[in-house]
């Protein structure tokens, strides 16, 4: 092949042009072979993104099962335990509950106890809300037979579970009565209590399950500066990430 060198240059010529062809075709090979790796990282990419659209379904649909199975238990409303029914049934029913749900928090009430009426708004809201938490209320005088000569369950059940005052918000943990809330000494004394606050405490003690980044409830960080006099910023940071202390875990079954 004459490439315009002249005789005298043709091998250089040819030698020349046997490298630049072979430049082009290293070139065109590298380039080929960066398509082929982009055409394999997107098919891996669309492998990967079908794997974890087809994990994310397996767990909604775990979850859905779960949802489920907890509104047949009674979970997402706030009902009543042993009510219109003979006492002797109350304590039986209340320890079924407790051997299926995870979690539960029973509120012991009495209508003639007015104040009790307050948190019964609150928990059927967070009732709701907290699918993952059982919500009951037990009435300790119409589910108390003892002065009609009955078994006096709820007497029992109050006496067994450490109620000593009405109204007594009690959470359950693993069948383990793990806190008492007596009357409004931890939602700042008073019964004009926000729900949020009522969740925060329940969330402190495992009633319910609590985001990462839940934040204490304003009403309860004036509360602390009040008290403390230090800045409400300075009572996140101490209280962040850390629980109260739980009343002593007790265990309980029918005997």
């Amino acid at each position: 092949m004459d490439l315009g060198y002249g005789n005298s240059n043709q091998v250089m010529g040819e030698a020349t042009a046997a490298v630049i062809q072979a430049s082009f075709k290293a070139q065109e090979d590298a380039l080929n072979s960066e398509m082929k790796r982009y055409d394999d990282l997107l098919n891996s990419t669309d492998d990967t993104l079908e794997a974890i659209r087809e994990r994310r379904l397996a767990q909604m649909k775990k979850a859905q099962v779960q949802r489920t199975k907890w509104r047949e238990m009674g979970h997402g409303t706030y009902s009543a335990l042993g009510q219109g029914q003979h006492s002797v049934d109350v304590a039986r029913e209340f320890f079924d509950a407790a051997k299926k749900s995870e979690r539960m928090v029973v509120h012991f009430h009495r209508p003639s106890t007015r104040i009790c009426d307050v948190f019964h708004s609150h928990l059927e809201k967070l009732a709701a809300k907290h699918l993952e938490t059982r919500f009951v209320k037990i009435d300790v005088e119409g589910c108390d037979d003892s002065n009609r000569g009955g078994g006096g369950s709820a007497s029992f059940l109050v006496e067994k579970l450490g109620v000593v005052i009405m109204p007594t918000v009690l959470i359950v943990k693993d069948r383990k009565a793990v806190h008492h809330i007596r009357g409004f000494d931890e939602l700042g004394g008073t019964d004009d209590f926000s729900t949020n606050l009522l969740a925060y405490v329940l969330g402190e003690h495992d009633g319910i399950k609590r985001t990462e980044d839940e934040e204490m409830p304003e009403e309860l960080l004036q509360q602390e500066q009040s008290r403390s006099g230090v800045n409400s910023v300075r009572i996140r940071k101490a209280y962040g990430g850390r629980r109260t202390l739980r009343d002593s875990e007790q265990d309980f079954d029918e005997d």
